[in-house]
């Protein structure tokens, strides 16, 4: 099926139309899933477009599960938190902001592109996503979906071919780097595959612990999960699943994380002082470890900083310039590779962008910290959630080595929106202890008929024994 620039071929079709169907008429709790399963499965070059508006899979699934909502009055339990509020703002700014950088149409169009993939995927999980057992569904969904897709990538690994190219958007020969071959399976880049795979780790391991009943598809998604990550031959995936066991590791040590982060910010601060180079050059140090591209991204880095005053406003369209030796991406010659996702915020929207996003992740720790301050009657359910902040870790360092520029955006948003509503969460329950309690307060009454004492406007004098 081709028409105005569309590219679906009829399986991909016949695929949407059944997780149309089954968005619409699953139960609630189900109803992420079609959306999961689109993510992993199916690459972004499957794409309809209409009057130069382009649709890829999973925008046209959020277009059916945002009238879901609508007609069935999901909506109607969003309860709206300040991360919301940020997250609103976040999206308006990336609009209006982004557009100013450079103002034509063709930007406009392409903002509220990625405005449209935020907002509909953020708002559209926050409605769906209600209680504790919801997201319980939602990681056994991912759990699952590993195992093709690791199973895939490893084809891809011994042939070198990779088997989601059938359905486009994907390249049917995979990448080599140093003799490894690199595969990307249904995303847009082999880091991004890779970071997929690295990000699921800790949420399969919380499962793990959390639910006794589900520890064989806990246990065999992580393996998958660390299947893609080795088949993606990425050291910005194994630093990312680096990263998550670290943040798992912190569960024992979970009452001093204040110590914890002024220590870090101490030992930083000792680091600049004493190192030649700045501070993030230490990238570089890791990527002799690990390999990889760290001498890239802390040059970026660097850059980045050196040309503050041209991004900070509104953002910019041309970083042609910071290149080391003119090196620009071919599908925009305007633009270097820009390989750290907290650079591409500022670069899309200025400074406000990127303070608000940061702002979004600093609340979504905190949302984790509150809640597993909170909950210490159950240890299993508590390490569940810091499952998730072990995760939202792996994805901020996963964002120093690669823009999240597909699909995989649809996990990011998921998580943010799990984390969100687990505050809210933590608030509600906190409510209703505090109503049983005060229900459960034994009422005095007054024995009127005998008073104990004298009264006190008699005449004598009052002795109380």
């Amino acid at each position: 099926m081709e028409s105005e620039g569309s590219s679906v071929t009829p399986v991909a079709l016949l695929v949407l139309l059944v997780m149309m169907c089954l968005t619409w008429s699953l139960p609630r709790r189900l109803a992420i899933c079609p959306l999961l399963i689109i993510t992993c499965l199916m690459p972004m070059g499957q794409e309809l477009a209409i009057v130069g508006l382009h649709f890829h899979l999973f925008r046209i699934l959020l277009l059916v599960g945002m009238a879901r909502v609508v007609v069935r009055r999901e909506m109607a339990e969003l309860k709206w938190t300040g991360i919301d509020k940020l997250f609103a703002w976040w999206a308006v700014v990336s609009v209006v902001f982004g557009t100013l950088s450079k103002p034509s149409i063709e930007l406009f169009i392409n903002r509220c592109g990625d405005a449209y993939n935020a907002i509909g995927c953020y708002f559209f999980i926050r409605c769906v996503i209600r209680d504790f057992e919801d997201m319980v569904t939602s990681v056994r969904t991912l759990a699952m979906l590993c195992f093709p897709v690791a199973a895939l990538m490893m084809v891809e690994r011994q042939t070198m071919h990779n088997p989601f190219a059938v359905f486009g958007g994907v390249p049917v020969m995979s990448a080599l780097r140093e003799g490894h071959v690199r595969c990307q399976g249904a995303f847009r880049h082999a880091i991004l595959a890779g970071t997929f795979g690295a990000t699921q780790v800790p949420m399969f391991i919380g499962l793990w612990v959390y639910r006794p009943q589900h520890r064989r598809l806990a246990a065999a998604g992580t393996v998958a999960a660390l299947i893609i990550v080795f088949a993606a031959c990425s050291s910005g995936a194994i630093l990312a699943v680096l990263g998550a066991f670290l943040g798992l590791g912190l569960w024992s040590m979970r009452r001093k994380m204040r110590l914890i982060r002024w220590g870090i910010v101490a030992a930083l601060v000792v680091l600049a002082l004493v190192m030649k180079a700045p501070i993030w050059y230490l990238l570089a140090k890791v990527s002799d470890l690990v390999g990889g591209g760290g001498w890239h991204r802390a040059y970026l880095i660097d850059k980045a900083v050196e040309h503050f005053n041209e991004w900070w406003l509104f953002g910019t369209t041309y970083t042609a310039h910071w290149a080391p030796s003119g090196e620009v991406i071919s599908m925009d010659p305007n633009m270097m590779d820009i390989t750290n996702h907290f650079i591409m915020e500022g670069i899309k929207g200025g400074m406000l962008k990127l303070i608000l996003f940061i702002a979004i992740i600093t609340g979504c720790f905190k949302a984790v910290g509150g809640w597993v301050r909170a909950d210490t009657e159950y240890k299993a359910r508590a390490f569940f959630v810091w499952a998730m902040g072990a995760t939202l870790f792996a994805h901020c360092l996963s964002f120093t080595s690669v823009p999240y520029f597909d699909q995989i955006i649809v996990i990011w948003y998921w998580l943010l929106a799990v984390i969100i509503r687990l505050n809210s969460l933590a608030v509600e329950e906190s409510v209703d202890e505090s109503e049983m309690e005060a229900e459960a307060e034994p009422v005095v009454e007054p024995n009127l008929a005998e008073p104990e004492f004298s009264s006190l406007e008699s005449d004598g004098p009052q002795t109380a024994y």
